[in-house]
């Protein structure tokens, strides 16, 4: 979930629905949306006009001691020595290994390609059931122990929320309708795709799921979405995975968590045909190509070009492009490939 500026992993309908059942610990993830949306706000304007001198994406983590505040104590840095404490060493692992991986494969200088710092919070609030990020740096709440658990451990969380911030630099996709939609599916493909990597799997063992580490036994599904099967992965999960079933109301900004499921499928589909390493080269050069406003039939218009251009180029197979068709029209979207 983004607010407007702010991109929470824990969805506001799951949120709301968990409360409705009586989580004190999820209304108040909920209500605290509000005030911390108010407080990047300014700072995220400005984010993109800044100037700053090329960095080299060191990572810092600091300790919200259970506070509702962000840099409370730095706790471990690049050059520091592993903590004491193992929340605080699992968000310096995971945040490394989603920067490592967007620099070997794509060669990027971390999350902005200008070395941008990659800081994280964790220990954020009283049993805070979500992680986010907030413009320019993480945060990671330890979870309520009775629905959700530790975030930072997550990798593919950690993936997920740190996408959005180079998608915010890449494309700087608004976030409501189906610009929003893309910007949650592009940060759902590098989450699978890092886990995945993160885990030694091939796309046979996989299992496409998003968020199923951090919830508990007594949440009611397996995770908080599946590109395999959207709208399978819990009770509250309103994904669809084909665009005659597409949510055409208010919800959710205009369904951006819920109508991301229909690439998401598409994505899962096309790995099967030609693999994940090819799919990825493909979707980060279409990530890169797409604009603000850019809608579902913008970005498969685009990754119609991106698929032909990285064919003709031998850096991805000749039954690429039919793949990608082929996939997207299984979700109800043509694509200019033939």
């Amino acid at each position: 979930m983004c607010t407007a500026k702010t991109c929470f992993i824990i969805p506001p309908h799951i949120l709301e629905a968990l409360a409705k059942q009586g989580n004190i610990s999820c209304k108040k993830a909920l209500n605290d949306t509000k005030r911390i949306l108010s407080e990047r706000n300014e700072a995220l304007n400005y984010l993109l006009l800044r100037t700053e001198a090329e960095k080299d994406g060191e990572r810092f983590v600091y300790d919200s001691q259970g506070q509702y505040k962000q840099r409370v104590e730095l706790s471990r840095t690049e050059d520091g020595e592993p903590s004491g404490d193992t929340v605080v060493n699992q968000a310096f692992e995971t945040s490394g290994f989603v920067r490592d991986y967007f620099e070997n494969t794509f060669g990027l200088n971390s999350i902005n390609n200008m070395g941008m710092p990659v800081i994280s919070n964790v220990h954020y609030g009283k049993a805070y059931n979500n992680a986010y990020w907030d413009g320019d740096e993480m945060t990671y709440g330890d979870g309520d122990g009775i629905e959700f658990k530790n975030f930072a451990s997550a990798i593919d969380v950690v993936a997920h929320e740190l996408t959005h911030g180079v998608t915010q630099f890449l494309a700087n996709l608004e976030y409501e309708g189906q610009p929003g939609a893309l910007n949650e599916h592009f940060s759902d493909v590098f989450a699978t795709i890092v886990k995945q990597k993160y885990f030694n799997q091939s796309i046979e063992e996989a299992d496409w799921l998003i968020g199923d580490s951090i919830v508990t036994p007594a949440f009611p599904g397996t995770a908080i979405r599946s590109l395999k099967e959207p709208g399978s992965a819990n009770d509250f999960d309103r994904q669809p995975a084909h665009m005659d079933k597409y949510y055409n109301g208010p919800d959710d900004r205009y369904g951006v968590h819920i109508n991301s499921g229909i690439p998401n499928r598409a994505f899962y589909l096309c790995c099967q045909e030609i693999g994940i390493e090819q799919a990825s080269l493909i979707w980060y050069h279409t990530l890169k190509k797409l604009w603000r406003t850019s809608n579902f039939q913008d970005m498969v218009d685009i990754i119609s070009d991106v698929t032909q251009k990285l064919a003709s180029e031998g850096r991805v197979s000749d039954s690429a492009p039919a793949a990608v068709s082929q996939s997207f029209r299984s979700v109800g979207l043509e694509t200019q490939l033939v």
